[in-house]
């Protein structure tokens, strides 16, 4: 009462990777736009937030990661928000939109480079900047473009 086999092992694979195939383009179906999108859960709803928030205060149309961003990230492309602007606090994050932000000028930039230049140097005469390099001191530091 046994029947035979009628598959190949090459056959059975086929089958069996076809299955799988499947089941995970369900899976993937299943989950969230976030997946798809390659951002978390938590990702999207703080964007989602931010949007609003932003909007609410009366910036208009806002690209998270674009148009706003937080001071050492303005900083970090050659703009400063401007003296006196208020930033918007979402969760646990200090964000400014990019019309409160302005150009830094060269001696602004020059003094942030001394800053820095000497935060590097206190950290090198420290007991901990001697033993650890550096390096280690040199990877706290906020790289400035020049932006011109």
């Amino acid at each position: 009462m046994a029947k035979e086999v009628t598959f190949t092992p090459a056959k059975l694979q086929a089958v069996i990777a076809e299955a799988v195939a499947i089941a995970m383009g369900q899976k993937k179906a299943d989950g969230k736009a976030a997946a798809q999108a390659g951002k978390s859960e938590r990702s999207l709803k703080n964007e989602i937030a931010v949007v609003k928030a932003f909007k609410k205060a009366g910036f208009g149309d806002v690209t998270p990661h674009k148009d706003v961003k937080t001071f050492n990230r303005w900083v970090a492309e050659g703009l400063r928000p401007i003296e006196g602007s208020k930033s918007l606090k979402i969760k646990n994050l200090r964000l400014f939109h990019r019309t409160q932000c302005r150009t830094i000028t060269l001696e602004e930039r020059a003094e942030l480079k001394a800053q820095s230049d000497a935060a590097v140097a206190r950290h090198m005469n420290s007991g901990a900047g001697v033993a650890n390099g550096l390096d280690a001191a040199a990877s706290n530091v906020t790289d400035i473009k020049d932006v011109q």
